[in-house]
């Protein structure tokens, strides 16, 4: 009942106070929390395919080319090749030359924004480091318009459940002296949408860090490090991003 009518943001201040005096517990937080969060994604990608159709996705009826299928089943091979190793944290599939030849085509074909939206995404967050960078570029050149921030980009980005790579911390920074603020080509409302998204991901790395100083050895000493540094930069990221809806 205390909830009736508030906003996404609003809703997810109020679990989080409630987190916070022990009213539901960590469980219950995530859950509604990563819920609420996917509704609300949803509700944005589908506002923002009526408003901004692309040529060829006006029809009521859209039968699929073979390029879209195509491009469907290398993205859910890539998605299934990362949940295998997110799974288990082994040694991830080795893409070849021809793998990211794959990913440079249908990044530059004329498919549907949704398709490619998926492959950026898995594409920064997977362990290849020629695949991240060019999907970086991408973002770079195709979702950080000052005209045109491709919302459900952003948000298909941070609402993910296991992981959001570095990079996503990265692209929505600039430097400014000694500090570092939200990049000024993003949109107030669109951060307002983020930061309880940030928020879910900076406690899971808080989460992550009490499990790393949990370790033994040289293994502790590196995940510590790692986990700390990453912990370190959204924390900046979060600070930043309510600086920048308050200015």
């Amino acid at each position: 009942m205390q909830m009736q009518g508030l906003s996404l943001p609003e809703k997810l201040d109020l679990l989080h106070d409630w987190k916070k005096n022990g009213e539901i517990s960590q469980s219950q937080f995530n859950f509604f929390s990563n819920l609420w969060i996917s509704r609300m994604s949803k509700k944005m990608i589908g506002e923002a395919v009526l408003m901004r159709k692309t040529v060829g996705e006006n029809q009521t009826s859209h039968k699929k080319s073979v390029l879209e299928c195509s491009a469907e089943r290398f993205v859910n091979q890539i998605q299934s090749r990362l949940n295998a190793y997110l799974a288990n944290r082994q040694n991830p599939y080795i893409l070849t030359d021809n793998d990211i030849d794959e990913v440079r085509k249908y990044l530059i074909k004329p498919l549907p924004r949704s398709i490619k939206n998926r492959l950026l995404v898995l594409g920064l967050r997977y362990p290849d480091k020629r695949l991240n960078h060019l999907c970086e570029i991408t973002v770079k050149e195709q979702k950080r318009h000052p005209f045109f921030m491709d919302a459900p980009f952003w948000i298909m980005l941070w609402e993910d459940g296991n992981l959001v790579p570095m990079d996503a911390v990265r692209l929505m920074l600039k430097k400014q002296g000694e500090n570092y603020v939200i990049d000024p080509i993003f949109d107030k409302s669109l951060i307002s949408i983020l930061i309880p998204m940030i928020e879910i991901q900076r406690d899971k790395e808080i989460t992550r860090l009490k499990w790393a100083q949990s370790l033994d050895g040289a293994e502790r000493e590196h995940e510590v490090t790692r986990k700390t540094r990453r912990l370190n930069a959204f924390n900046i990221l979060l600070n930043a991003a309510e600086e920048y809806i308050k200015a």
